[in-house]
């Protein structure tokens, strides 16, 4: 597809249309409320660039084939928590009752975005602020979508949770300064529960000096996973 060739959406009575302004850059058409609109330019500026983050790190990895097509056909950023988990619950076709984390913020659901507006986002989960938060949160749901592309649509090869959000956050760029001593990490590695997305930053880190992203892609579905990363280890 060429560059400015459009597709035409329609979203409730509205006709909208997605444009590829650059190769696996798309302008995302855009719903707000009215308390956002006044914020749409950098919001749109954010999609942007949360595509262009995530493309480069699929071009210097061998990926870039998987973000050609776009990742998302609109996207909806919401000014308080409850109307974005509302959303998200129904996209999803879930139980409006469903208990979600604190932190959620953002999803890429059947083709939509959706999150909660920056400054909410940097209320409910202040861990995340650092530079280009927004853009990298963005970026975050993208990269969840690109590694299933990578793995042929087999969201079960994914892997363990530290590994497929780890991934996700070291294809955004977030939590770069984050580090943790070996036996920290282990325990992280080792955990059931879901834990602190910085904490997951530093494992990626942590095994990334020891063999390749493409590598622990491959592996994170086998049953021996741990095993194999074990014996990584100096």
């Amino acid at each position: 597809m060429a560059a400015g060739i459009s597709v035409l959406m329609i979203s409730g009575c509205a006709t909208q249309q997605v444009h590829m302004v650059e190769p696996g850059i798309y302008k995302i058409p855009l719903v707000l409320p009215e308390s956002l609109e006044a914020q749409r330019g950098s919001l749109e500026q954010s999609l942007l660039n949360a595509q262009r983050r995530l493309r480069e790190f699929a071009l210097g990895n061998g990926w870039g084939h998987f973000v050609e097509e776009r990742f998302a056909h609109r996207a909806e950023i919401y000014d308080d928590q409850r109307s974005f988990v509302q959303a998200l619950l129904t996209a999803a076709g879930a139980d409006s009752s469903t208990e979600l984390p604190k932190e959620v913020s953002a999803a890429l659901e059947k083709g939509v975005f959706m999150s909660v507006s920056p400054a909410v986002y940097s209320r409910i989960y202040p861990e995340g602020i650092e530079e280009a938060a927004f853009e990298k949160l963005i970026a975050h749901e993208m990269a969840h979508r690109l590694h299933i592309r990578i793995l042929g649509g087999n969201e079960d090869a994914m892997g363990p949770t530290w590994f497929f959000e780890g991934f996700a956050i070291y294809a955004a760029g977030q939590f770069s300064d984050a580090s943790l001593p070996p036996d920290e990490v282990w325990k992280v590695v080792r955990e059931t529960e879901r834990g602190s997305y910085r904490r997951y930053a530093a494992v990626m880190r942590h095994f990334l000096k020891r063999t390749s992203i493409q590598d622990l892609v491959t592996r994170a579905g086998d049953g021996d996973f741990l095993d194999w990363l074990a014996r990584l280890e100096p």
